[in-house]
């Protein structure tokens, strides 16, 4: 999944990007950095613990950090942000910020969504409509669609709300901004956790960044200590994770193994099949079936064979909804 991280300049953009990926200051530059938060995640740790297999390989985030640039700097941010699956709107609520309050921030940013959203809605309107004049047919779902987020856009509502336009197959080209799903982070000082209320209907997470990025620089047990002395419970890698992956309506499955535990992302209501088709092309295309065991009962049972006596280990077809914690084989033939 790709995340891209937005907010004004002095936001504490980079300091959250830091935090989320253990990287140092990049060169000030670079026009867009990158980076992976690797997402946590408790089954896996236990399913390695009992394994201890070559490999352990966690989901991952591709984050990415536009830097503003030119007289207008958060439009070209904007600009990079089409190609992302998500979006984090950084909101600075610490001291001596060069900005707005929070909920100002927030209201000038998704302002900002929604016009970019408007223009781009409004100018393929326009050219449907030359093509029209010029006998040329168009899709008639697609024109359907733009004109009900055009009447979206102009009441200021941003295509989120609305999930059968923002999720509509024919509008995904566009990249439209206020269709994605968006998670405000509300960047605090050290000794602070309250957060503000903010006009939006957004999933809200509040991080201390500095502090934060600091912790993720330490050894966990050390970090953990630390921690402590905050309040903490965990860094904001794993908090940022576990939302982003409930507001992008993402599960994880398991493979396992001596060689390697890996988690896999999948879409909820994906299928056997097509959680095969993540992991490689080949295994999808020479599916014969999918043995499964959801994570409770095998931590319960303690290893397959258990399971198998158990009758909680299934065979499972193509056709087979994966559940979020299922542990899957795939037998395949090519």
């Amino acid at each position: 999944m790709k995340v891209c991280l937005l907010g004004r300049p002095g936001s504490g953009r980079e300091t959250i990007f830091q935090a989320l990926t253990g990287l140092t200051a990049g060169p000030s530059r670079q026009a867009l950095r990158q980076g992976e938060a690797l997402v946590v995640d408790a089954r896996l740790d236990w399913l390695s613990d009992l394994f201890q297999p070559k490999k352990r390989t966690p989901a991952r985030l591709e984050l990415a950090l536009p830097k503003p640039s030119g007289d207008q700097p958060l439009k070209g941010a904007l600009e990079k942000a089409r190609d992302a699956d998500a979006l984090m709107m950084v909101l600075a609520n610490f001291p001596g910020h060069d900005g707005p309050e929070p909920a100002q921030a927030a209201a000038e940013l998704e302002s900002e969504l929604l016009l970019t959203d408007y223009l781009t809605v409004s100018k393929r309107l326009e050219r449907l409509d030359e093509d029209k004049k010029r006998g040329k047919k168009g899709d008639p779902e697609e024109a359907a669609l733009l004109t009900t987020a055009l009447a979206d856009l102009e009441a200021s509502r941003p295509l989120r709300l609305r999930p059968e336009t923002a999720k509509a197959p024919q509008l995904r080209g566009f990249g439209l901004l206020s269709a994605k799903p968006l998670l405000a982070v509300i960047n605090n000082p050290d000794e602070t956790a309250q957060a503000p209320q903010l006009p939006l209907q957004v999933p809200q997470l509040t991080i201390r960044g500095r502090l934060e990025e600091e912790f993720s620089r330490l050894e966990p047990a050390e970090a953990a200590e630390l921690m402590a002395d905050y309040d903490l419970a965990e860094l904001v890698g794993a908090r940022a994770a576990r939302t982003l992956f409930e507001l992008t309506d993402l599960l994880t499955f398991f493979t396992v193994g001596e060689d390697e535990c890996r988690s896999w992302p999948v879409p909820r209501g994906a299928t056997a099949w097509e959680a095969a088709g993540q992991i490689h092309s080949d295994i999808q295309k020479g599916f014969i079936r999918a043995e499964v065991v959801s994570f409770d009962d095998f931590k319960a049972c303690g290893g397959f064979n258990e399971a198998k006596k158990k009758g909680v280990f299934r065979l499972e077809g193509k056709t087979y909804v994966v559940a979020d914690g299922d542990i899957v084989h795939f037998r395949f033939n090519v």
